[in-house]
């Protein structure tokens, strides 16, 4: 299942400290329950579980239900790693530390996105999510008030996302790159 296959409107837009927040709260909890419902179906197979999983943790996470998050997003990387799916379980970890992030626990949401960095640096497995890796890193650091980290890693997204030529992905970056300048020039 895509985020396009479920039938309520999930999309959202970012705010002023670059967060996701819902165009429609009500139609996205719709969204949630449609998706829990789908779990409950015996036919699914596990790579269909694994991605429902991953989506609703990152819907709780918007509508700031951060320890269900937590619990589903783990549950996709569990299944992912249990059918060897690599890139899936990188995604769901890039997620779970945006949770951690929300969450205030920088600690470990500071140690899970230095994990996923090296990972996408170093291994050809993730090369093609190092633009989510410094992106969410530096959302990650502008919510530590770590201005001018936060807009290298920022920078450094932007450079990999103009080669994709992906608008919507160019456009939050130079949004987020603008919002931490503000924060610096203040």
């Amino acid at each position: 299942m895509n985020i396009s296959d479920i039938p309520h409107d999930m999309t959202f837009k970012f705010g002023p400290n670059l967060r996701e927040v819902p165009l429609n709260k009500m139609d996205m909890l719709y969204g949630m329950m449609y998706l829990q419902k789908q779990l409950n179906d015996k036919t699914l197979d596990k790579h269909e579980k694994g991605k429902l999983h991953g989506l609703l943790g990152t819907f709780l996470r918007i509508v700031g239900e951060l320890e269900e998050s937590k619990r589903h997003l783990n549950m996709a990387i569990d299944i992912f790693r249990e059918l060897d799916r690599k890139q899936s379980v990188f995604v769901n970890q890039l997620r779970l530390a945006n949770t951690y992030q929300w969450h205030n626990d920088f600690e470990t949401s500071n140690q899970m996105f230095d994990e996923l960095i090296e990972h996408a640096e170093n291994n050809s497995d993730y090369i093609e999510y190092r633009d989510f890796a410094y992106q969410h890193q530096g959302k990650n650091l502008f919510d530590q008030e770590k201005y001018r980290e936060a807009l290298d890693y920022f920078q450094k997204a932007l450079e990999l996302r103009k080669d994709n030529r992906n608008s919507e992905l160019i456009h939050s970056t130079e949004t987020a790159i603008e919002t931490c300048e503000k924060k610096l020039n203040k």
